[in-house]
């Protein structure tokens, strides 16, 4: 694939390179898409996250909540448990 691009955008993706650890146009390039395809990803669950927020919103207001000590304790187990997989 060849591909060609405006003045305009060259100049970015040379800014890019010469302050980033990017060695290459498609370092660059690839690392963009990667960003691109998160995003894409993100938008696509926007509804489930938002839906998610609106039970923990609900769950507070209904005073289901954990004290600072009681959060940090599930997270650590959480990880524990996603490291062991």
């Amino acid at each position: 694939m060849s591909l060609v691009l405006d003045r305009a955008t060259e100049d970015r993706i040379q800014r890019q390179l010469d302050r980033g650890p990017y060695a290459a146009p498609a370092e660059l390039i690839n690392r963009a898409l990667d960003l691109l395809e998160s995003e894409n990803d993100l938008l696509a669950r926007r509804e489930e996250i938002a839906a998610k927020l609106q039970r923990c919103f609900d769950q507070s207001e209904r005073g289901e909540t954990y004290s600072p000590e009681e959060a940090r304790a599930i997270l650590t187990e959480r990880r524990a448990t996603r490291a062991a997989r």
